[in-house]
Formats: C-alpha cells, structure tokens, sequence
C-alpha cells in the first residue's frame, strides 16, 4: 500500500483498556456492529508580603498542581475523582483589546453545597486583579473573563475553595466562538502541533506564569522549512503573575502553513494557549485552546469526518531527537482498513490528509500510536477539521485525547449546543459491551436527559448523539459502563458553517500523597 502520508517540512491504565491492535482483534472475536449508531433527540423538550489585590489568591502559589496530574503519560484538564478540599484552575486567556471579542469563565459546581471561588486575572502590562464569586450549588456560574482590563491577552486563575468545581472558558469573537477547558495543572513543559501563519493569519502563543515568582521559559517552533530556536526566545522571562504574548509571525514564522511549538521551563512552571485567526489559504474562522503538557505514545481523536466540503488533517510533531514510528488507525467498531504505518522524522511535523484514505464512512474515529518500542517520550497529535457550507467556510482544531485519558465520567462546565444533531461522539476504547446516559446538572441534581439514560455502546464503538432542543444552559455529564472517551461540538455562533471543537474533562484518580 502506498504512504498516503506526506510529511510536510520534512502504556495504558488497568487491563481494560487495549492498543487499538488488541481492541480490532478482540470486537471482531465478540461480534460484528454497526459502523455507526445515531442518538437523535432533537424532537424531545507565597511566602511575603501580599498584594491586597491578591490576597484571596495567595494559596495559588502554594497549590501543588503537579500533584493533580493524573498517573500515565501527557495529561489532559481533568476532574479529580477524589473531591479534593481546593483546586486552581488556569484559563489561557483571551484577547482583552478588541471590544468585538468577549470572554466568559464558566464555573460549574454539581455539588449540594455552594463553592466559594477566587478569579485573578493576569495580563502582560497590568497588575493582577483578583475577586471572589460563589457558586451555588447544582449549577454554573458565568464570570467576565476580561473585567473591562484593556490589554492584548486577559488570563484567569480560579481558585475553588471547598467541594471540587470544573471550569471551562469560552471567548467569543466575530470569527466565531471557542471553548475550551482550562488546565488544572501548570507544566515545565507545552506543545502544540498546527500552527498557521498564511495569508497574514494571526498566531498568537499566550504564556501564562500565575505564580509569585518569574518562570524563565525556552521557546523552539518548527515551520515547513526546518526547526528555529530564536535566541531572543531563549531564556524569555515571564514575570511573576504576567504573561507573554508572542505573535508568531513577528517571531520570524510569517506565511507558514506548518508551525509547530515547543515551550520548555528552566525556571518555574507555566500554562500556554494559542490564539489563532484564520484568514484565508483554505482556512477561517478562530480558534483557541491549551497545549499539550506532555508527550504520549497514543493518542485518540474520537470524531473524524468524512463528507462532501469536509477536509480533515491528522497532525503529527515529533519534538524528539529520535525518528519514531507510528500507526495511525481507522475504527469505528471494526477496523476501517490497515493502520498507515509512518515515519515521524524527529524535529519535525507529519501531516495526514484523511482524503487520500480509501473507504473511510461518514463517522469514524483516529487512533495514532508509537509501534517503535522505545521508552523515549512520545509525540503530540492534533486535529483539523475545515468544513465548506454554501460557499463559507469554518476551521476547528482539537488536540488528541491522550490513551491514558479514557474514563468512564466526563463532564462539560459550559453544556451542549441546543438542538445540534452532533453535539456529543462518545467513543468506546474496549472490547467490551457498554452503556452510557448523558446527564445534566440542575437544581435536582445530575439527571438523565430524556431517551439518554442507557445508551448501547458496542465494542470500540462510536455513538453520536443530538442535544436536545431547547436544553438549557448547564454542565452536562457523560457517565458510562466501560472507559470512553468524549468530544463535544458546538456551533460557531452566528449562522457561521462548521463547529467549533472541545473535548469534555475526564474524571481521572489524583495519584495519592505516597506515590507524589
């Protein structure tokens, strides 16, 4: 078979969860399924002094968010199954100098008890600012991510105090509305896999330091060309509860349609984001999301697409010194063809455009996995998805689930889109029989959507499912029988074509005081 695979610019928790080698091997012994199955609902109804500013915020500094990293490799924003008495947040900001864009942190707290929060926000040339919110119980609270502060990025911290919350940030802006989850852990280490600079796009890499002492930071990127490492990105200081913002085209990457990124820490720990605007070279539209903390040697994207005006890419960066080789699987209860087994040459970005991939159906989903053996660290796996509708067209981007990320409970701060009749794919990554109910958090507490509190999920599966019309606005959690893994999208707002992209938060175990 020829490597459709272009390369442009030239370990898993408990025996339940299988390689997608195993998991193929596995459906096919327990029974044949449906290549898809459809849930359609939309008929039914520090030590020191401290600032005063910050003074609700001093535990931020203290808080060990390394800690709350879920075990196995590359973890994603989480929900931590065991309740912990205080959690911070970090949302990766949003642009606070434009008045057509808005921000909003959403603050979900699904227990019988109200959560008091404290939201500091940080920007890159004004002093933090921080105030105190409480959340009531079974239900969430939506907070201005800006607070009127005029400056190009506004960054949130959310400190939870009392039972555990989740939080999520949406901006909107006239490209269209972006979510995204916001980390609940800092990292010495980011990356981010597309890029794009073409035709003038905007690619703004946001580096959030939240803490009281400067984070010193290392930032290398890699275009079609080569990889770059800027010396005036090298030993970049990020000052204590400030952010660098840095356009990426200014940094020497303008009119590129491959630009990876890699941020590493000497000193401190960070959170980044990326901004970006597209403007054209077969993307629009706007996009916001966190990078990856880390390296994993499997990766699942549980929505791919394939359909008239729809052109999909599966990005691969390998930051490694190291060529890997790595598998990229099709399935959607069976195996959809042969894996493509490729090269990621080390240093640089491999680019999969699913059309030149025979016989995918409508709905399916990508499993990319390492198949070298090595113990080295693994690599970073995004999605793009561009939709064409009546001569307009949307760009999302979404990063991999990481193969150690599956659960049996998601949840979502900022809910559904009413009436969307894909707003939900949940994917089944075992071989074995599952049910799943879609729930939401109101003043009765969590409750099963009507026609969605037992839905079949066969082996390896995908399930898409339809928002109810007129749901209202509210957490929405995802429980099932068996480990999945849950993408949410949403509608782009305004009449714009395709969706905007968001994984929901896993509920992952905090690893326990011993093993820190």
């Amino acid at each position: 078979m020829s490597d459709p695979m272009g390369e442009r610019g030239a370990g898993h928790r408990g025996a339940e969860h299988l390689t997608v080698r195993q998991l193929v091997v596995a459906v096919a012994c327990l029974a044949a399924v449906a290549s898809l199955v459809s849930v359609d609902r939309r008929g039914a109804g520090g030590a020191g002094a401290v600032d005063p500013l910050l003074e609700g915020v001093a535990t931020v500094e203290e808080l060990p968010d390394g800690a709350a990293s879920p075990p196995g490799e590359a973890p994603l924003p989480f929900v931590s199954s065991a309740a912990p008495l205080s959690t911070a947040w970090f949302c990766p900001g949003v642009p606070g100098d434009d008045p057509r864009i808005t921000g909003t942190v959403v603050i979900a707290n699904p227990t019988d008890a109200d959560l008091a929060a404290t939201v500091t926000r940080i920007t890159p040339d004004v002093a933090a600012t921080a105030i105190s919110v409480v959340v009531p119980a079974r239900s969430t609270l939506d907070v201005d991510a800006g607070g009127g502060i005029k400056s190009p990025f506004v960054a949130n911290v959310v400190e939870i105090s009392g039972p555990a919350g989740s939080v999520e940030q949406v901006t909107s802006h006239p490209a269209g509305i972006a979510t995204v989850a916001c980390a609940n852990r800092t990292s010495d280490e980011w990356y981010f896999a597309d890029g794009f600079t073409s035709v003038d796009s905007i690619d703004d890499v946001v580096v959030v330091n939240p803490f009281a002492d400067a984070s010193v930071v290392d930032v290398e990127f890699v275009t079609r060309e080569s990889g770059r490492r800027p010396s005036n990105l090298q030993g970049l200081v990020v000052g204590p509860r400030s952010l660098v913002v840095l356009d990426m085209a200014d940094q020497g990457a303008r009119n590129e349609p491959i630009l990876a990124v890699s941020i590493r820490t000497s000193a401190g720990r960070v959170v980044a984001g990326r901004s970006q605007h597209y403007l054209g070279d077969g993307r629009l539209g706007y996009t916001m999301r966190l990078g990856s903390p880390g390296l994993a040697r499997e990766w699942w994207i549980p929505d791919g697409e394939r359909g008239e005006g729809i052109a999909e890419e599966i990005v691969i960066f390998n930051p490694g010194q190291d060529e890997r080789t790595v598998s990229v699987a099709f399935v959607n209860g069976q195996a959809l063809g042969e894996p493509f087994v490729v090269a990621a040459p080390a240093g640089r970005v491999t680019v999969l455009d699913t059309d030149v991939v025979p016989g995918l159906p409508g709905r399916y989903a990508v499993n990319v996995s390492l198949t070298d053996g090595s113990d080295e660290p693994g690599v970073v796996v995004e999605q793009v998805v561009t939709r064409r509708v009546d001569g307009r067209t949307g760009t999302s981007i979404v990063a991999g689930a990481p193969g150690d990320s599956s659960s049996s409970t998601w949840s979502a701060p900022s809910g559904l889109t009413p009436g969307l009749s894909d707003a939900l794919l949940v994917l089944n990554v075992t071989p074995l029989e599952a049910t799943f109910s879609v729930e939401q958090v109101g003043p009765a507490g969590s409750v099963a959507l009507g026609g969605l509190e037992s839905v079949a999920l066969p082996p390896g599966a995908l399930v898409v499912v339809a928002a109810p019309a007129g749901l209202p606005a509210g957490e929405v959690v995802v429980r099932a029988t068996q480990p999945v893994v849950v993408q949410r999208l949403l509608t782009r707002g305004d009449g714009m074509p395709g969706r905007a992209a968001a994984l929901m938060l896993p509920h992952l175990p905090t690893p326990s005081a011993a093993a820190q």
